[in-house]
C-alpha cells in the first residue's frame, strides 16, 4: 500500500487537567444521555471527537499541504477514514462534523493529481467505497458519480484483459505483475455496491462484478478448507498462471471480501453468498483472536507499520455490514465477540490525556485544539503504547460496529460542526519535504516525491 511521504514524527507527552469525564461543557461534548444511555455510542462519539480534535482528519482540505492532515500515514487512509466517519453518523443518527464529509468531495482528476503520477488502484478504491457510502447515507449524487468514475478508472487501467488467470485486477499501473487480493475484493464490493445504488440497471457493471467474482473463485483466493483469504496470487510470467499465495495475514482482505459478499447477496438475494461470508468471518475471528482479543498478524512479530494498524478496524466495519443482514442469533454471536474487544480496548489499551500522560504521535506539529481523549494504542489487548490517527480510526470502527440498532442522538450536540481551520498553504520554498525527497510545486501547493522519484514538470516521476 503506497504512502505519501511525510515529515518526521513528533512524539509528545501530554498532561492536561480538566473537568470530570463525560461532563458536558458545550455542544462538542459527548454524553450518555445523548444516545439513550448507549455506552457504545457514547465511546464512539468521544473517540470521533478525539480524532477530530487531535489530528484534524480533514485531509482533503488541501491535498498538497499535507501538514493540515497532522498525522495520517498515506493517501489511502484519508479515503478509508471517510467511511468510518459516515458510519458513525449513520449508526448513531447524528451529523457531528458533517462538513468534514461534505468538504471531502473531489473530482477524479484532483484525486489522481494529489498522488501524482498516479495512485495505486487500491488507494483509489478506498475513496470509491467511501464516496458510495456517503451517497447511500446522505443522498448526495455528486459522491455517487465520482465513486463510479473511480471504479471505471480502476477497471480501465487495472483489469487484466489478457485472459490469463481469468482476469483480475493489477495492484497499480506501475505494479503489473502483482495481483494483490485487496484491490480485487475492493473492486468486487465497490462494483456491487454501485450496481445496487444505481438501481440495478447497469448491466455492463454487473458483468464486471461477475468477472471479478469469478477471478476470486477460480484462483481460490479463499482457501476451500480453512476459509482464510490469501493476500494475493503468485503470477507465473512463463505459464501465465496464478496460484493463491497462501499468505493468510492481513485481516482487511477477508473483511472487505465479507463486505463484497454482503453486496452480492443484496443484489441477488442468494443466501449462498451470506453463507460464505459467515464462514470467512468465523475463520478470521478464530485465526486472529488470541486470548479472546482480535490481533493483527503483525502485532506479535515486531510490530505493525502504519498501514496495518488500520486493518482490524476495516474488518469489523465489514463484519457490521454482515451483522446488518443476519438473523438475531447470528448477530448476537458476532456482537458478543465485538463487545469483548470493546471491553479490552477500554480497560487495557486506553489513555486519557485529561488525567494521564499519553504518547501522542504527530507528523506535523501540535493540533489546533487542546489535546482530547480518549486515546488508544495499537494492540487492543494492551498495554497502551502510543496514539496516532491510525489507531484512533481503527478503534472508532470497533466502537461504531458495536452500536446496537435503533440508537438515536438527541440534543444540540448531535449537530456539532465547528468551522474548519483553514489549510496551511505551503510551497517548495518552505522546504517542507524530508531529506532526499524532491518537492514539486503544483500551483500554490506542493507535493513531496517518493525518495525514488524526481520532480519533472510539476509531477513526481
Amino acid at each position: 500500500m503506497a504512502s505519501i511521504p511525510a515529515l518526521p514524527y513528533v512524539i509528545m507527552l501530554v498532561l492536561i487537567s480538566s473537568t470530570a469525564l463525560g461532563k458536558p461543557e458545550n455542544t462538542s461534548s459527548c454524553t450518555l444521555e445523548m444516545f439513550g444511555n448507549s455506552s457504545n455510542a457514547f465511546w464512539a462519539c468521544r473517540t470521533e471527537l478525539a480524532l477530530q480534535r487531535n489530528w484534524f482528519p480533514d485531509p482533503l482540505a488541501s491535498f498538497f499541504s499535507y501538514q493540515t492532515w497532522n498525522g495520517f500515514d498515506g493517501f489511502w487512509q484519508n479515503g478509508a477514514v471517510l467511511e468510518t466517519l459516515v458510519n458513525f453518523m449513520h449508526y448513531t443518527n447524528n451529523t457531528r462534523h458533517l462538513s468534514i464529509i461534505q468538504n471531502s468531495f473531489r473530482y477524479l482528476d484532483s484525486l489522481l493529481l494529489a498522488y501524482a503520477p498516479e495512485p495505486l488502484y487500491d488507494d483509489m478504491a478506498w475513496f470509491g467505497l467511501s464516496y458510495a457510502r456517503i451517497y447511500e447515507i446522505f443522498g448526495d449524487q455528486r459522491f455517487l458519480s465520482i465513486a463510479k468514475d473511480i471504479f471505471d478508472h480502476n477497471w480501465a487501467g487495472g483489469w487484466d484483459s489478457s485472459g490469463n488467470c481469468t482476469g483480475g485486477m493489477w495492484w497499480g499501473s506501475n505494479k503489473k505483475g502483482f495481483k494483490q487480493t485487496i484491490i480485487n475484493v475492493q473492486t468486487l464490493q465497490l462494483g456491487a455496491r454501485l450496481y445496487r445504488l444505481t438501481g440495478f440497471k447497469d448491466k455492463d457493471l454487473l458483468k464486471k462484478v461477475n468477472k471479478q467474482w469469478q477471478y476470486i473463485v477460480q484462483n481460490q483466493l479463499v482457501d476451500p478448507h480453512t476459509y482464510l483469504v490469501s493476500d494475493g496470487v503468485d503470477y507465473n510470467n512463463k505459464t501465465k498462471n496464478c496460484t493463491a499465495n497462501k499468505v493468510f495475514g492481513p485481516t482487511y482482505n477477508s473483511g472487505v471480501l465479507i463486505g463484497g459478499l454482503v453486496e452480492l447477496y443484496r443484489i441477488t438475494n442468494q443466501s449462498s453468498y451470506l453463507s460464505l461470508a459467515h464462514k470467512l468471518a468465523n475463520a478470521t475471528i478464530a485465526n486472529s483472536t488470541k486470548g479472546g482479543i482480535f490481533r493483527e498478524y503483525c502485532e506479535g512479530s515486531g510490530g505493525c507499520d502504519d498501514n496495518a494498524i488500520m486493518f482490524k478496524g476495516i474488518f469489523v466495519r465489514n463484519l457490521r455490514y454482515l451483522m446488518d443482514v443476519s438473523d438475531n442469533s447470528t448477530r448476537a454471536h458476532y456482537n458478543a465477540w465485538i463487545q469483548n474487544n470493546v471491553k479490552a480496548v477500554l480497560s487495557r489499551s486506553r489513555c486519557e490525556p485529561l488525567v494521564e500522560k499519553c504518547n501522542i504521535t504527530y507528523k506535523d506539529g501540535p493540533p489546533v485544539h487542546n489535546v482530547t481523549g480518549p486515546l488508544f494504542g495499537t494492540t487492543w489487548a494492551g498495554p497502551y503504547n502510543q496514539s496516532a490517527p491510525m489507531q484512533e480510526t481503527c478503534v472508532l470502527d470497533l466502537f461504531t460496529s458495536s452500536i446496537p440498532p435503533g440508537v438515536r442522538c438527541v440534543g444540540q450536540g448531535c449537530t456539532y460542526d465547528p468551522p474548519n481551520p483553514p489549510p496551511i498553504h505551503l510551497t517548495c520554498s518552505s522546504h517542507p519535504c524530508p531529506p532526499g525527497e524532491d518537492c514539486c510545486n503544483v500551483g500554490k501547493s506542493f507535493t513531496c516525491c517518493d525518495i525514488t522519484q524526481k520532480c519533472k514538470d510539476g509531477i513526481c516521476t
